[in-house]
């Protein structure tokens, strides 16, 4: 059940800005938190603002751009969620305030006590260093919860094991340890997967920087590359295949924001590549990474969506898990 929309709204904007790729930068002499957008990852100066005692954000490099022309450069934390996932902030807030809840209900405050509490003394950032720590990397998935989860989404250990790793995660606010899956970015930052196997679902965050994830071809006449969503889907496509190692170059975005990112890597192949395969989310936002990736690259490849294959289906690893099979299309 969702928390009112009064309490979600006091669950610190940092802890959800940290979450979608922010890196804390700097506290002003104001107390408002800067850091670097989870919008644009690779920014090298500092322009998402999060003013503690509003608890509210801005982001100046959004102000005046088309895409947020008509949603705003800022908001709440509701208003944060809906802007990163491409939902419109009126028609997705439920759904907003569903994830949030289920996240970060925990850090709400809660009925009587929001009313009677002084602003100043609501939660505010009492340490910059991330929510999320690595304490062990394992490069062998042992631990059962994880094997399970593996069979559950029927992926193979063999598979797993070389690009997956274990890692024993701490949650620094609760104190609470977590076992869940590591997927290396291309800037050495981990995304992490921990399973709820009561909810069949992952609980899903970042821990370093913010990037895509790129996999090449030991093919040398790949001359296709395959970008993913996220990392469940490169592996479901891994498996349908029957494959170990990809025989077209594969990109893995691990955000939607990072379309521009794996744009520019893909272009690095422009003389050697002619076909790119999209294996984005059935959903609002895969739709529109989709449609970035399409005019990004349309100029030098030719750009399919292959999202008829699991059609019916949020994604392909939910498509492959639910036992059907597919054949790998020729370009």
């Amino acid at each position: 059940m969702n928390l009112p929309l009064s309490e979600i709204k006091t669950i610190p904007v940092h802890v959800l800005a940290e979450e979608l790729g922010g890196r804390y930068c700097k506290t002003d002499r104001n107390g408002d938190l800067w850091y670097y957008s989870p919008f644009r990852p690779d920014e090298r100066t500092a322009s998402f603002k999060i003013n503690v005692k509003l608890n509210t954000w801005h982001d100046f490099g959004l102000s005046g751009t088309a895409i947020h022309r008509n949603q705003g450069s800022g908001g709440d934390i509701l208003d944060l969620w809906c802007d990163y996932h491409f939902k419109d902030r009126r028609l997705g807030i439920n759904q907003a305030a569903e994830a949030i809840t289920a996240k970060y209900g925990s850090l709400a405050i809660r009925g009587e006590s929001l009313q009677h509490q002084p602003r100043s003394e609501r939660p505010t950032l009492q340490n910059q260093s991330p929510r999320y720590k690595i304490e062990r990397i394992s490069k062998r998935i042992a631990y059962h919860g994880l094997l399970h989860e593996l069979s559950r989404r029927r992926i193979s250990t063999t598979l797993a094991n070389i690009y997956l790793k274990q890692g024993m995660i701490l949650d620094t606010i609760t104190g609470k340890h977590y076992t869940g899956f590591l997927f290396e970015n291309d800037k050495g930052g981990y995304e992490v997967s921990i399973p709820n196997p009561s909810l069949n679902t992952c609980f899903k965050t970042i821990i370093g920087r913010k990037a895509s994830s790129r996999i090449l071809s030991k093919n040398k006449e790949a001359n296709a590359a395959e970008i993913f969503e996220g990392f469940w889907d490169f592996l479901s496509w891994m498996e349908i295949n029957a494959l170990l190692y990809p025989l077209n170059h594969a990109y893995v975005l691990n955000s939607v924001s990072l379309v521009n990112e794996v744009s520019d890597k893909i272009m690095v192949f422009e003389n050697s590549l002619n076909t790119i395969f999209l294996f984005m989310d059935n959903d609002k936002a895969g739709k529109m990474a989709a449609l970035a990736l399409t005019e990004n690259l349309k100029a030098s490849f030719a750009v399919g969506s292959m999202a008829h294959l699991y059609n019916g289906k949020k994604d392909l690893n939910e498509f492959w898990a639910s036992g059907k099979s597919t054949e790998k299309p020729q370009p």
